[in-house]
C-alpha cells in the first residue's frame, strides 16, 4: 500500500515537472537545467541548447503523439485534446486565441488541456528511467514543504551569502581535503533574493562540487540586471542524477534563479548561479489567491522584477503608498474589491500615475479603461502577455502618455 501511494505522489510531481516544462517550452536557459531532464537517459551533457533542444523535442514528440488518425472525426474530443495542446504549447497561443480557434469555452479549454496533460504526463512517464528508490523522496519532501514557504526577497550582500555558505561546509571540506579559494570582486551590488532558500541552493552546488579534493574557486562577474555566482572545482561532471545536484535545482526553480553547469578543460567543472541585481522595477501585486502570488513570483523573477505582495484592498493601499512602478489588480475579492482600490489609487495624487493592470476572469476591458486602468489581461494570466504588458507599461514612452491613456492593441487588452 506505502508503494502505491508513493509511486502516485511520484507520478504526481511528474506531471507537474510535465505542465511546467511546456510552460517554458521555447525557454532555452529554463529547459538546460529542468528536473525533467533528470527522468530520461543519454542526454548530452557538453551542450546547454542541445539538453533544450532533447527536452523540447521529447515534449513535441509526446504531443504528436496524441494526434488522432486519418480519418477521425473534425470535432471529436481527441481531435480538441490534441488541438488545444498543439495551440497552446506549440504554437503558443494565448488561452483566448485558442477558444477562439476551437470555439470553445474557457472552462472546456481548460478541462481539453488537462485531459491532455494527463495523456502527454502518462506516456513520457513510460520512457523514463526511474531513479534510486530514495532520491525522489528527499526531491519530493524538499517540493512540497517550499510549496508552502512564504519567499521574502530582499537585498542581500553576495560576499554575506557566499561566507555563511562557506561556514556552513567547513566540516565537509575538512574531511575532503578541499581548500575554498573566494575570489569575489571587493564591491558587489547587493542581489533580490531569499537569503536562506540561495544559502541552500548555494550549500548543494558546493557539496555537489566538493567530490574531489583540491582548489574550490568562487567567483562573480556583474551585468546591468544581474550577478552570475561562478563556482569552479576539480570534481568531473558527472553529477546530474546526485541527489544534490537535484536539490539544488529545486531551489532555484522555485526562486527563478538560472542554475547551469558546464564541463572545462582538465577535467573541472563549473557551476554558475545566476541572481537577479537589487533595484529592480517594482510589481505590486493585488489578489487574494495565494497560489496566483507564487506563479507571479515565478514569471516576474527571471524577468527581473521585485515582487510586493498584497491580499486585500487594506494591504494593497499602504503598500501602494511606496510608489511602486506598476500595479497587477484583481477585481474579484472579498470586503474591498478591485475597482474600490482602483478607485482610491485613482483618486489621490501620490498614486495616480501608477499603471494599473486589471487581472481578473471578468470580461470586462471596456469598464477598466474608463475607471483608469492602463492595461487588462483575463485570467489565467498568460506568462508571456504579462510580461510584455509590463514591458510596456515601464517604457519611456507609455510614462510619457501616461495622462492620456488609451486601450493597448495586443490581444491582452482587446479580448472581450
Amino acid at each position: 500500500m506505502r508503494h502505491s501511494v508513493y509511486s502516485s505522489m511520484e507520478l504526481d510531481n511528474f506531471r507537474k515537472q510535465v505542465r511546467d516544462a511546456l510552460e517554458h517550452l521555447y525557454d532555452t536557459a529554463y529547459l538546460e537545467t529542468h528536473p525533467l531532464l533528470l527522468q530520461f537517459p543519454n542526454q548530452p551533457a557538453d551542450s546547454r541548447l542541445t539538453r533544450a533542444q532533447k527536452l523540447r523535442g521529447l515534449l513535441k514528440e509526446a504531443i504528436e503523439a496524441l494526434r488522432p488518425p486519418e480519418g477521425s472525426p473534425a470535432g471529436s474530443p481527441e481531435w480538441r485534446s490534441y488541438l488545444a495542446l498543439r495551440y497552446r504549447y506549440v504554437q503558443g497561443l494565448s488561452h483566448g486565441e485558442v477558444e477562439s480557434e476551437l470555439g470553445i469555452s474557457l472552462r472546456q479549454l481548460q478541462r481539453e488541456l488537462h485531459k491532455g496533460l494527463d495523456a502527454v504526463a502518462t506516456a513520457l512517464w513510460e520512457k523514463r528511467v526511474a531513479l534510486p528508490a530514495s532520491a525522489p523522496d528527499e526531491t519530493q519532501a524538499l517540493e512540497r514543504e517550499l510549496n508552502e514557504w512564504h519567499i521574502s526577497r530582499q537585498n542581500c550582500a553576495v560576499q554575506t551569502l557566499v561566507d555563511d555558505t562557506l561556514w556552513m561546509c567547513q566540516p565537509l571540506f575538512a574531511e575532503r581535503g578541499i581548500r575554498a579559494q573566494n575570489d569575489l570582486p571587493a564591491r558587489l551590488a547587493p542581489v533580490y533574493v531569499d537569503a536562506t532558500l540561495t544559502r541552500q541552493a548555494l550549500f548543494h552546488v558546493l557539496r555537489v562540487l566538493a567530490r574531489a579534493p583540491g582548489t574550490l574557486t568562487l567567483d562573480a562577474r556583474e551585468e546591468s540586471k544581474e550577478t552570475h555566482l561562478v563556482l569552479q572545482s576539480e570534481t568531473p561532471r558527472m553529477f546530474e542524477r546526485e541527489a544534490n545536484w537535484r536539490l539544488a535545482q529545486v531551489i532555484c526553480q522555485q526562486l527563478g534563479i538560472q542554475l547551469a553547469a558546464r564541463q572545462l578543460a582538465e577535467g573541472r567543472t563549473e557551476i554558475a548561479l545566476t541572481l537577479p541585481r537589487a533595484s529592480q522595477p517594482r510589481v505590486l501585486m493585488i489578489d487574494d489567491n495565494a497560489a496566483l502570488h507564487t506563479l507571479f513570483e515565478r514569471y516576474l523573477t527571471p524577468q527581473h522584477y521585485e515582487l510586493l505582495h498584497a491580499y486585500n484592498g487594506q494591504t494593497a493601499l499602504q503598500l501602494a503608498a511606496t510608489r511602486p512602478d506598476v500595479i497587477t489588480l484583481d477585481v474579484m475579492m472579498p470586503n474591498v474589491d478591485g475597482w474600490q482600490v482602483l478607485r482610491a489609487l485613482t483618486s489621490d495624487p501620490a498614486t495616480a500615475r501608477i499603471p494599473v493592470v486589471i487581472c481578473s476572469v471578468l470580461k470586462e476591458p471596456q469598464l477598466a479603461f474608463a475607471l483608469g486602468a492602463r492595461a487588462y489581461l483575463k485570467k489565467p494570466v498568460d506568462r508571456n502577455e504579462l510580461a510584455t504588458t509590463l514591458a510596456r507599461l515601464l517604457s519611456s514612452a507609455d510614462r510619457a502618455a501616461a495622462e492620456s491613456p488609451t486601450m493597448p492593441a495586443d490581444n491582452s487588452a482587446s479580448r472581450s
